[in-house]
């Protein structure tokens, strides 16, 4: 296993509350707002935090804000071991009794909001996998812990040198792989094959061409037309729900 970054601060209610349930790494320290009246949901992570013997400090505000660098904490923070990410080929040992296996490979995502976004609607819609570039694409930090909702805690992180490599071994190993692009066939009434993996590409230019030349189909989302195209959270969104319903057929 290895380690996406040397220090690891989780904000958020959500996001806390995950990483304390659970337990995948140690969490060692929660702080919280001094001289103010616990929510209900504060309650819940300071009672979690208690059970797994997690030092609680109280700060006042304007530290806890300092310490989130602005972000919305709404009252916890939290002080974890990195997240670790798993080496491919132990993600695909663990996915082999799976023959509907659903991941998510992210090329040059560099938005933290996106990223958190594709994460969360990833953990929802049964998503177990994230592939994720070591280059050019933004990493696990504090806002994509937020936007994500305690999603992070809930999948397998694999980091990758090499995305293309990754999808080469990964179609060697019997998974189809689909790429996210305007230009494809529509989604409509298209039939997956699976295990799968859904590749969403970057904000700005999409999927890099050398990416797609690995993808068993590229496929797209028909639109009506009024803006641009949808954002690479909200596209992603789409295609892993319809991925997922098709799944349970």
């Amino acid at each position: 296993m290895e380690r996406i970054s040397k220090e690891e601060l989780i904000f958020g209610l959500h996001s806390v509350r995950e990483a304390l349930k659970t337990k995948k790494r140690q969490v060692s320290m929660l702080y919280i707002v001094a001289n103010k009246t616990a929510s209900k949901q504060v309650e819940e992570v300071i009672r979690l935090a208690k059970a797994n013997n997690v030092k609680i400090k109280s700060l006042e505000l304007r530290l806890m804000d300092n310490l989130a660098s602005g972000g919305n904490h709404q009252g916890v923070i939290a002080k974890a071991e990195p997240i670790k990410a798993m080496r491919l080929s132990s993600a695909i040992y663990e996915a082999q009794n799976n023959k509907k296996e659903l991941w998510l490979a992210v090329d040059e995502v560099t938005d933290p909001q996106n990223l958190g976004s594709l994460l969360r609607s990833a953990a929802c819609l049964g998503f177990t996998t994230i592939l994720l570039p070591k280059h050019r694409t933004v990493g696990i930090n504090a806002t994509v812990h937020k936007v994500a909702c305690g999603a992070v805690e809930k999948l397998r992180i694999v980091e990758v040198s090499n995305l293309n490599t990754a999808l080469i071994d990964l179609k060697e190993e019997g998974f189809w792989v689909y790429g996210a692009d305007m230009d494809g066939k529509s989604i409509v009434n298209f039939d997956y094959a699976y295990p799968a993996v859904l590749v969403v590409g970057s904000e700005g230019t999409g999927i890099r061409q050398k990416t797609l030349e690995h993808c068993d189909e590229v496929i797209s989302i028909p639109q009506k037309g009024g803006v641009s195209s949808l954002n690479a959270a909200a596209a992603g969104a789409i295609i892993m729900y319809d991925m997922f319903a098709k799944s349970l057929k």
